[in-house]
């Protein structure tokens, strides 16, 4: 017999050569295929777990086009691990003939996820068919499924904008017009979408109910709430929230596919939607990680605070994680994202490659030492050093700073002084690396050395970081590095956790009524984890602008800007730029060291490190359809500009 998805892609084939109208949401005509598939609980299940392989690899520095295709992260031309397809996004390249990350038909290293739409109507129209069932069984997995279906909709609405509605699937025996369908409005998109994971959410189990050891990564009722939330974020934001920009995009049917008017309520209803998501999960006792680990009791206190940001993300299934992905390999994203910190064995396969690099426009973004950007920290600019962040500071580092950058070396003026989350997440010529499996100061610390053929450098080709950079917050301080062996710690990329979701709650507060004591308490706490002290406080002491948090449109730069902070590297600022409508931001050339230098002089020197001109407008908010499949339904409009 032939298996069940074979059979599936051979009937739309055959459909789409019959009717010339795409495979959207058809069904198979062979009833005993489906009836085989739902014969008991045990095919059943299968099929559930089918319904959630269509998931994106959320974190994979490959399939997920928000972890190498934005402004955060560079590479360079002979790398063999990031596909193409990331860096045609990222330089601004993306074309209509064979559009790169194609999830509308799965090409181009995406899955399909009208297809995964497909099979999740099918599992909702047989599920009670299966005679061995459980009703309690029956009722989580139609949950679970109804928010699958619901996600993979808002996947593709975050990529598309306006896109069909299928809520179940057309009969073969539908006619080619029936087939052919049209994108729908974006509120009525939203809609959907939001009052799907409203059913899903409340027969969905809480997470104490999910088994971590055999059910992790299994949908709760936790997720469904946070990821309404996130919906109507977007939903609210200036893309999707009167774009004018988008006034001509009208249908065949005469409809407008955008509104054009500004609707301020909208963030009123993603405030009250992100303070349920909260409330639930404080409820659920989550809340911002907190490291507890008795292996760095002899750890100075420095360590300690850069680690609790760090294992944030890496200690798995912490109290912060409120959607963690278990379809993707961390341990590909550690590889890629760690500096070498020793000289390796000759002969040794390089498995730390160091090539998915952190921009200088990321590291610039992270505040000083005092919670303000550093472009506007009163001493920074007394003191000279925003104007001579790019030189070697004359004084080797001494006293504390051995904790930060090697004792006795020197490094840049941009790499003093700054915030925690900086020296926790990104990894840079002389700085300390606190991990790699060492606990102990100083005997057991590491360090990068990235001048020319130095051992974190570039050495060769390929398998270097082409900024100068390396992403210390994408690997676990456990992770273990030898001359020769490298042992990775697993951990599940976070899709949601507690911090985001705080985020976007004070965001969603300003935008609706300005600043307010709640919009700063979600916010602080977020500082106040890495020891930074309060917005307005901050400000008032340190800043040239010390006003800026007490207006909507300055305190909205801040709160982009500590998203951006506190977020940088899980693929948030890729979405984020664009509901913004800040694409412009893209076309600022990639910066990094001269990475070739051999001298410090030599390496200190900013360089552009695209190959080519990065060019970024209005169309590309969204993705491109691909022309052959607007030639199959004529019913589909293409996207603004493309």
């Amino acid at each position: 017999m032939k298996t069940l998805k074979k059979y599936f892609i051979i009937s739309a084939i055959c459909l789409i050569s019959c009717v010339s109208c795409n495979y959207l949401d058809v069904v198979p005509d062979n009833v005993a295929t489906i009836d085989y598939a739902f014969r008991n609980r045990t095919a059943c299940e299968k099929y559930l777990f089918t319904c959630y392989s269509y998931l994106p690899a959320h974190g994979d520095i490959n399939g997920d086009p928000a972890m190498s295709g934005g402004d955060e992260i560079w590479t360079h031309r002979q790398l063999r691990q990031i596909s193409g397809d990331t860096r045609q996004i990222a330089m601004g390249q993306q074309s209509t003939t064979d559009p790169a990350l194609n999830f509308w038909e799965g090409r181009r290293s995406a899955k399909n996820l009208w297809q995964g739409i497909r099979d999740c109507n099918i599992f909702l129209e047989n599920v009670d068919k299966v005679h061995d069932l459980q009703e309690y069984e029956k009722v989580r997995w139609i949950a679970e499924v109804k928010f699958l279906k619901a996600y993979y909709h808002f996947y593709l609405f975050r990529m598309y904008g306006p896109i069909p509605i299928v809520d179940e699937n057309k009969p073969i025996s539908a006619s080619p017009d029936e087939v052919k369908f049209y994108r729908e409005p974006v509120d009525a998109v939203v809609k959907y979408i939001v009052d799907l994971l409203e059913e899903a959410e409340e027969t969905l189990p809480l997470e104490r109910e999910v088994i971590e050891g055999t059910e992790a990564g299994r949908i709760n009722k936790l997720i469904a709430k946070a990821t309404r939330a996130k919906v109507l974020v977007y939903a609210a934001s200036n893309l999707f929230n009167g774009n004018t920009d988008y006034s001509g995009v009208v249908d065949g049917r005469g409809v407008q596919l955008f509104p054009q008017e500004y609707d301020h309520e909208k963030w009123k209803l993603a405030a009250d939607a992100c303070l349920e998501a909260i409330e639930m999960c404080h409820a659920q006792n989550k809340r911002l990680y907190d490291l507890v680990e008795p292996a760095l009791n002899t750890a100075n206190d420095t360590f300690k605070l850069q680690t609790t940001y760090r294992q944030a993300i890496c200690d798995r299934w912490n109290s912060e994680l409120i959607w963690g992905s278990v379809n993707y390999d961390c341990s590909r994203l550690s590889r890629n994202a760690s500096a070498r910190l020793m000289v390796f064995n000759p002969g040794r396969v390089a498995v730390i490659t160091s090539d998915w690099s952190p921009s200088m426009k990321l590291v610039e973004r992270y505040y000083s030492n005092h919670g303000v950007p550093i472009d506007e920290d009163k001493e920074w600019l007394d003191k000279g050093w925003y104007a001579d962040r790019h030189k070697v500071r004359p004084e080797p580092s001494s006293g504390a700073e051995k904790y930060l950058v090697k004792e006795g070396q020197k490094t840049a003026y941009l790499h003093y002084n700054r915030e925690v989350r900086f020296y926790a997440s990104i990894g840079f010529n002389r700085g300390i690396y606190f991990g790699s499996g060492y606990i102990k100061f100083p005997e057991d610390v590491k360090h990068c050395e990235t001048l020319y053929n130095e051992y974190s450098a570039k050495r060769s080709p390929e398998y270097y970081s082409v900024t100068g950079y390396f992403a210390k917050k994408m690997h676990s301080y456990k992770n273990s590095m030898t001359s020769s062996t490298d042992m990775v710690e697993y951990y599940p990329f976070p899709i949601i956790r507690l911090a985001d979701l705080y985020l976007l709650y004070a965001e969603a507060l300003n935008e609706y009524s300005g600043p307010s004591e709640d919009v700063f308490k979600y916010i602080d706490a977020v500082r106040a984890r890495v020891q930074l002290e309060g917005v307005r406080e901050s400000w008032e002491k340190y800043s040239t602008k010390p006003q800026k948090p007490n207006n909507k449109e300055t305190l909205r730069e801040i709160i982009h800007q500590e998203r951006t902070i506190e977020l940088a590297l899980e693929g948030e600022r890729f979405w984020d730029i664009r509901r913004w409508k800040k694409i412009s931001e893209l076309n600022e050339q990639p910066r990094g060291w001269n990475v070739s230098g051999e001298t410090e002089e030599d390496f200190y020197r900013v360089i552009i490190v695209a190959e080519t001109p990065v060019e970024f407008s209005i169309k590309n908010y969204l993705w491109p359809i691909r022309e052959n499949e607007l030639i199959i339904n004529r019913n589909l409009l293409q996207n603004y500009g493309w």
